[in-house]
Parts: C-alpha cells; sequence; structure tokens
C-alpha cells in the first residue's frame, strides 16, 4: 500500500492497476497460483458468514481453483454449496424479481 501498489477497496485490497496485477499473477508458478486459489477462497469462505460480498469474492477464487486445480468429492461438494448460496446471494442483490 505504502509504494502504491495496492489499495483498499472495501473489505479487500486491490492492485492500483491491472498490468501490475496480472505481471505479478503471471510471475507465479501455476500450480502455486491454483493452491493460492483453493487458500485464499477458503479462507473468505470462513469470514464471510453472512456477508454476501465476501461469499461472493470467496466463491469465485474456489471456481479459479476448480476451473484448472483437482478438488477431492468432498471439496467437490463443499464447492457445490458455496455455488449454490453465491448464486442465492446474486439473485437476492439483483433486480431479476423487478424485471419480471
Amino acid at each position: 500500500v505504502k509504494e502504491g501498489i495496492l489499495e483498499k477497496a472495501g473489505p479487500v485490497y486491490q492492485f492500483t492497476h491491472d498490468i501490475i496485477q496480472q505481471t505479478i499473477y503471471e510471475l507465479i508458478p501455476s500450480h502455486h497460483r491454483k493452491l493460492l486459489h483453493k487458500a485464499i477462497g477458503k479462507d473468505l469462505l470462513k469470514s464471510a458468514a453472512n456477508d454476501s460480498t465476501m461469499h461472493l469474492l470467496a466463491t469465485d477464487q474456489i471456481n479459479l481453483f476448480c476451473k484448472d486445480g483437482d478438488p477431492s468429492l468432498e471439496e467437490c461438494s463443499q464447492f457445490a454449496i458455496s455455488n449454490a448460496t453465491a448464486a442465492k446471494f446474486a439473485i437476492a442483490s439483483s433486480s431479476f424479481e423487478q424485471a419480471r
């Protein structure tokens, strides 16, 4: 944050520029990236409780792991529940019902 690479964006930190994020991301070996997505997703999920924003962020990270990772059967079940909950949060926060 001090150096201007990261900035606080609500409950999370983000890179100040997409190119910085992409460059750092690509420097991480792909197998480590998968494990980082999984760890970040699980940690965010633990602290999410009923916070829809945190739950959606956690689910995004978990899905990035699942895309190229190798989740166990138990993890697949846990992650499916996480995705279902995220979908409920997303529907609740949208104006889907009003559009009907």
